[in-house]
């Protein structure tokens, strides 16, 4: 049976309905531009050749015929070939981008019990130990790495097998210890509150490496904060709390002896179907608020609103860092914390770093790729895929409250 069931011509579209039943519109405009023969794109690089400012607004084909292939005659004698799979994967109606966007599984305090980890044996065991990896970070926003060996620099090992590291102006890394004269209260011993890192960036950093090479000193326990799960229920609560923190634009700043980088962003950042995709929240280095006079008690009602919700101790996961534990966590989702510690008890040292999300997420994406055709050839050969536990694997950090 052809995956296309039927079709119907409207002057400026092409309505293909499915054999399920599902229908999708398809512009003539479009479907010229998007032709993959070799004269339209470069069969080797993929990239378009054909000059996507010459297609006419008015273009229609001459003859339309369906199979399992969708094969357009245009009036310029041009014939188009769709395969019906490529086509239904790049429906782009609202149902269509509904069922392609990323579905983050949120998560509250209970992840504790059973927290998104993996050993780093496993990781390197395979290209599947690197999918969950990967996916984990994807899915959860977090995953925490185990056995990752006690050294310096090798955080940035870590780092470099999903992509090249990303320098800011603390470095290509940056170590998290108490000490004189700091510039960032990361670097003291002092309590920090859920945050975001960075959002003073234009391009705010993405993937956060923390990696525990020593933690001997009483307290300085790590929290993590699912920012999506927070925001989901502060606009079921609080809309107008939502949309304040969504409009105002609030100035974020750093400063040091070497260095000043500001911008403007919201809290929160949604797309244009209305799903979040970013937060960035960082008090210690939030600017005196600049915005319209009548939206000043508005907002900081609202951040109160979206703080507290932070500190929820529903939604807080507690642990301690050991030592060869590395936390990679999204910075755009995921919000870290700390409890006060005493450096007079013993040291505690991280060192950190940041890698590209676009890097990651194109990583996972070509790792599926690669397994899925190679699942397919053993499918082929008689052996079915193997069904794989997002998690497992190690000892998993201590929680503490």
């Amino acid at each position: 049976m052809s995956p296309i069931a039927s079709l119907e011509r409207a002057p400026d579209r092409l309505r293909v309905t499915w054999s399920d039943g599902g229908h999708d519109d398809f512009h003539h405009v479009w479907l010229r531009d998007n032709c993959r023969c070799e004269t339209c794109r470069d069969p080797a690089a993929g990239e378009r050749l054909f000059d996507t400012v010459s297609v006419s607004s008015d273009l229609e084909p001459r003859t339309v015929t369906a199979a399992d292939d969708l094969v357009i005659e245009w009036d310029d004698g041009h014939v188009s070939s769709f395969p019906s799979r490529w086509l239904r994967e790049h429906a782009y109606g609202p149902a269509a981008r509904a069922a392609r966007a990323a579905q983050p599984t949120l998560w509250d305090a209970s992840i504790a019990q059973d927290p998104p980890h993996i050993s780093l044996a496993q990781i390197d065991a395979s290209d599947e130990g690197r999918r969950r990896w990967l996916r984990l970070i994807r899915d959860y926003g977090f995953a925490i790495v185990l056995d990752v060996p006690t050294r310096e620099d090798a955080v940035v090992q870590l780092a470099e097998r999903i992509a090249f590291v990303q320098e800011t102006n603390f470095g290509r890394t940056f170590e998290v210890v108490s000490k004189p004269d700091p510039n960032n209260l990361a670097y003291t011993s002092h309590r920090l509150f859920s945050h975001t890192d960075i959002p003073n960036r234009h391009s705010a950093v993405n993937l956060q490496l923390l990696h525990c090479i020593q933690n001997d000193a009483t307290g300085g326990e790590s929290i993590l904060v699912d920012g999506f799960e927070a925001a989901r229920r502060l606009q079921a609560t609080d809309p107008d709390a939502f949309e304040l923190l969504r409009t105002v634009e609030v100035p974020w700043r750093f400063q040091d002896d070497d260095t000043e980088i500001q911008n403007r962003f919201p809290v929160l950042h949604t797309d244009r179907d209305g799903r979040l995709v970013e937060i960035r929240l960082n008090t210690g280095i939030m600017a005196p608020l600049d915005t319209d006079p009548e939206l000043v008690v508005p907002f900081y009602r609202a951040l109160r609103t979206f703080g507290l919700l932070l500190r929820d101790p529903d939604l807080e996961y507690h642990f301690r860092m050991a030592p060869g534990h590395c936390q990679v966590f999204d910075n755009q989702r995921v919000l870290h914390a700390r409890a006060a510690f005493d450096p007079s008890t013993g040291r505690r040292h991280l060192q950190g770093c940041y890698v590209d999300k676009d890097d990651a997420l194109g990583r996972l994406r070509t790792l599926e790729r690669q397994l899925a055709a190679s699942d397919s050839v053993g499918v082929a050969a008689g052996d079915g895929p193997a069904s794989h536990d997002a998690r497992g694997g190690g000892h998993l950090p201590s929680t503490s409250r």
